[in-house]
């Protein structure tokens, strides 16, 4: 299967989206039709592949349609002999659900990638579908694209085709022998693309897709590293925004967008991501008028939730330049003399450039268990409000206790962290609560690119489903949250086919969802343990549970409201 995870890219060259045939393929990544993340490189790599098959499909057209059966073919007689096939749809009017459903009902037995920017097809320069590209995996070259042969025309069918272009291409890259012919004409569907204004400018098109999606992290003492504060700041990096859009590192939303609808989503949308390629790759044209970043101030506020009634300071901690370190807890007598119930809770970080994790608890002073979750901080979490009319309480008497994590930066470092509470002295008619799932019972055997476990949790009262946040660690590759419901209907809440152990997110349900009692959620996870993982710290160890990055978790939380 052409299953994928993580990314080293290159940026696509300025000619490629001014029309030009490019000779090589840069890398890429895209979800494909049934929610699997997949990329070009970590494929290309794998010990005996020798090339890739793209073949250009969109639904309803007589041309892809008619040449289905044979791909088919062709692809079982050539997975075991290293050239994998996968198609690209490109057609902006083409949904996911309804790729789905065209290749079911044709029976295509390929990953069809969703090229739903359309950036990839237009920097291979496609321009009509039913186009097929052979990409060679050494040098990932182009080194055959057009049509599979010649049995079909706009207005004419040949019983049986005369020559087989495709065929005779992947055969010849087999063989190590010349390629010719290296480019046929392939009969297809035309494909529209997104017409802009000539040429898109930074003042007029750009610069607002930036302030609103990107500058409250790329500003200066911002969570970015570097800070998009002026034209010539932005172009830059202009080759460095492209390569990490095309990657979709960038902006750190990883959450598929064909499950779920999420309050916090920050991920581009098709159109503001094909303006930003487009207007880089066409050489950065700055436009008339000022600089609309010069002067521009992010709304970066000292606190996200306004000023909380109840500040916390954390002893200062001292991180030294290097290493791999313990978690650190620090345990906190309650600052109130009294009940509270906590309507807000925000994690100030004080030095992002190693914090990443904060996970605070709440315990009974004389025995630490039970302990009730409170809240937590990762790399974008911006404090968590809790739903209208509910809290967490935290009774007289109990203490806090704070899991901190950090990461070396390359010099010694000091964090000042504080926590601030938004409070009610009575109590509020209901209570949040978080429920923490976790399966610790496995152990991920050496290489394996694709091993996961399952958890099930069962519901056991009335609740009102709000925010679920996944966490592994660097194997970590996916994980899937599904809701089956008493009467057997089955709904998925939330799918992360790209997870990146560097952003924490917690995905907060845009419209909150009734769980009924004897509802289940299904959760499944899988890590790659494979030398192609760049991220694994050994492919040849067997991982187990344990906090440290360099093991593995299977841990997540649903936050809720009994109803």
């Amino acid at each position: 299967m052409f299953k994928i995870l993580f990314l080293f890219f290159s940026f696509v060259p300025i000619a490629l989206l001014a029309g030009e045939r490019p000779n090589q393929i840069e890398n890429f990544a895209l979800i494909d039709h049934e929610g699997e993340f997949r990329e070009l490189d970590y494929h290309l790599k794998i010990p005996g592949v020798k090339g890739l098959v793209i073949f250009i499909q969109g639904n309803g057209c007589p041309l892809v349609q008619k040449r289905i059966p044979e791909l088919n073919r062709m692809n079982e007689e050539f997975k075991n002999k290293g050239i994998l096939f996968c198609m690209l749809n490109a057609n902006q009017q083409d949904e996911r659900a309804e790729i789905f459903e065209e290749a079911r009902a044709f029976g295509i037995k390929m990953p069809i990638l969703v090229d739903d920017a359309q950036i990839v097809a237009q920097s291979l320069g496609v321009e009509r579908t039913a186009e097929a590209y052979l990409i060679s995996a050494k040098g990932k070259k182009i080194v055959y694209h057009g049509a599979i042969d010649d049995r079909l025309s706009y207005q004419a069918e040949k019983p049986a085709a005369e020559n087989h272009y495709l065929k005779d291409a992947i055969n010849n890259l087999l063989a190590g022998e010349e390629i010719d012919p290296a480019a046929t004409k392939a009969p297809g569907c035309k494909i529209t693309f997104p017409k802009f204004p000539e040429p898109l400018t930074y003042t007029r098109d750009i610069a607002p897709i930036l302030a609103t999606n990107c500058l409250s992290c790329h500003t200066k003492g911002g969570l970015g590293p570097f800070s998009m504060s002026s034209y010539r700041k932005v172009t830059g990096w202009s080759d460095m925004i492209a390569e990490v859009i095309l990657t979709k590192q960038m902006p750190p939303w990883h959450a598929d967008p064909g499950v779920g609808d999420f309050s916090n989503d920050c991920s581009l949308s098709p159109e503001e991501a094909h303006k930003l390629i487009t207007w880089i790759s066409a050489g950065s044209v700055k436009g008339e008028g000022p600089d609309p970043l010069l002067n521009f101030k992010p709304v970066t506020p000292e606190w996200h939730l306004g000023e909380p009634d109840q500040i916390i300071d954390l002893p200062a901690q001292k991180v030294v330049a290097e290493g791999v370190f313990d978690y650190r807890y620090v345990t906190i007598d309650n600052p109130f003399d009294r009940d509270v119930w906590l309507t807000a809770s925000e994690i100030r970080p004080g030095n992002t450039r190693v914090l990443h994790h904060v996970i605070v608890l709440s315990h009974p002073a004389e025995n630490r268990k039970p302990e009730q979750w409170i809240t937590g901080y990762a790399p974008g979490t911006q404090g968590q409000l809790y739903p209208e009319g509910s809290s967490i309480f935290l009774q007289k008497g109990h203490k806090l206790r704070f899991q901190l994590h950090y990461t070396a930066s390359g010099k010694a470092e000091v964090d000042e962290t504080q926590l601030g509470f938004h409070i009610s002295d009575k109590p509020t008619p209901k209570i949040f609560r978080t429920a923490v799932v976790i399966n610790n019972r496995f152990e991920i055997p050496p290489g394996d690119a694709n091993y996961g476990v399952s958890k099930t949790l069962p519901i056991r009262k009335n609740i009102t489903l709000y925010a679920i946040n996944p966490h592994m660690h660097f194997r970590g590759k996916l994980m899937k949250f599904e809701a089956e419901f008493p009467d057997g209907r089955r709904r998925p809440l939330l799918s992360v086919p790209n997870y990146n152990f560097n952003w924490q997110r917690t995905y907060i349900l845009n419209k909150p969802l009734k769980l009924p009692m004897g509802t289940k959620v299904h959760i499944t996870n899988a890590w790659d343990n494979s030398a192609l993982n760049p991220h694994n710290p050994d492919p040849k160890k067997t991982v187990k549970w344990g906090d440290q990055s360099f093991n593995e978790m299977f841990f997540a939380t649903l936050g809720f409201i009994e109803d």
